[in-house]
């Protein structure tokens, strides 16, 4: 099966699940949103020199009252990352930027306390990122990585396929639209399928987000 088919597969029975569960239990306000957005994706890491670089994502979600000034947020978006990775075709070549991508789905809950009804939130909480290798083009995939002798781009795909993200915000906007800005930290080792000179690597996602979203 191909990626993009299985990818939206995952994506269309989570957000069936989350979508039921919400509207069984928020009946007071509970609306269906629309996103899409771009980012910053990068990982923060000593055992690779990488610079952050621009994706983008788009998905749905529920927004549910709970309380007077609370609500819950459950969603899940599709993420088209990228970032760089220095490397050199050779030993002796200067370092360049190598980009890598990734292709991930992230099903989340988020609590939105209202400090001003329909218009400003604070929302926090966690999620869960599924995603598959990291991909780079073939013409990069001998290059040597920066600090190491041997270690090459391709071998540098590996990533662990299950990843606990936090969420932090802020959205503004009205009832029916919100601009949404976002940090996420990975608390688990993306990078904990790779190993060189029987050392495991480790690094962890950041992403800065900005995400538009129109609620139905």
């Amino acid at each position: 099966m191909q990626k993009p088919t299985y990818f939206t597969l995952v994506a269309i029975t989570l957000l069936f699940v989350t979508n039921s569960f919400a509207q069984g239990r928020y009946d007071n306000y509970n609306r269906l949103g629309i996103s899409a957005g771009i980012h910053q994706f990068d990982i923060r890491t000593n055992d690779l020199v990488t610079t952050k670089s621009t994706g983008f994502q788009a998905g749905l979600s529920t927004r549910g009252t709970v309380a007077r000034h609370f609500d819950m947020i459950y969603f899940l978006h599709l993420n088209f990352h990228e970032f760089n990775v220095m490397g050199r075709q050779t030993l002796l070549s200067e370092n360049v930027e190598i980009p890598f991508n990734l292709l991930a789905a992230k099903v989340g809950v988020l609590g939105s306390y209202k400090i001003i009804e329909k218009h400003l939130s604070v929302e926090f909480g966690p999620a869960l990122q599924l995603s598959d290798k990291f991909e780079i083009d073939s013409e990069f995939e001998d290059f040597i990585l920066q600090g190491y002798d041997t270690f090459t781009a391709k071998e540098a795909r590996q990533t662990s396929q299950f990843n606990l993200m936090g969420v932090i915000g802020v959205s503004a906007g009205f009832q029916s639209f919100k601009i949404s800005l976002q940090y996420e930290y990975g608390f688990s080792n993306v990078l904990s399928k790779l190993t060189v000179d029987n050392n495991k690597l480790k690094g962890n996602i950041e992403q800065l987000s900005v995400l538009a979203t129109f609620y139905l």
